[in-house]
């Protein structure tokens, strides 16, 4: 059976990170907000995991610094690429 929420140390196992990393990020990251539990612990739903994959993917893999990661979950980045080739073609035509 799924469960709807995941301790941060069984998101921390499933991601092989560190807990104080996934914090972290918490704070680094703003639409990555986990519920809390009454005491305070978080709680962390499939779309949460599915955001930290995707942050751990950008700064692990492609290697992204966390601003660079910030701003291509922005979408800040694919306008400045946008950009720079409009730009580029531009100059071509000219």
């Amino acid at each position: 059976m799924k469960k709807m929420f995941y301790t941060i140390k069984e998101v921390s196992d499933l991601l092989d990170e560190n807990e104080s990393t996934l914090r972290f990020w918490e704070g680094e990251f703003k639409d990555l907000r986990p519920r809390r539990s009454s005491g305070g612990k978080r709680l962390y739903s499939d779309a949460d995991i599915e955001l930290l994959e995707k942050i751990r993917y950008l700064l692990r893999e492609r290697k992204f610094s966390i601003e660079g990661a910030r701003d291509h979950m922005c979408g800040k980045t694919e306008e400045l690429d946008l950009i720079g080739r409009l730009e580029e073609v531009k100059r071509v035509l000219e």
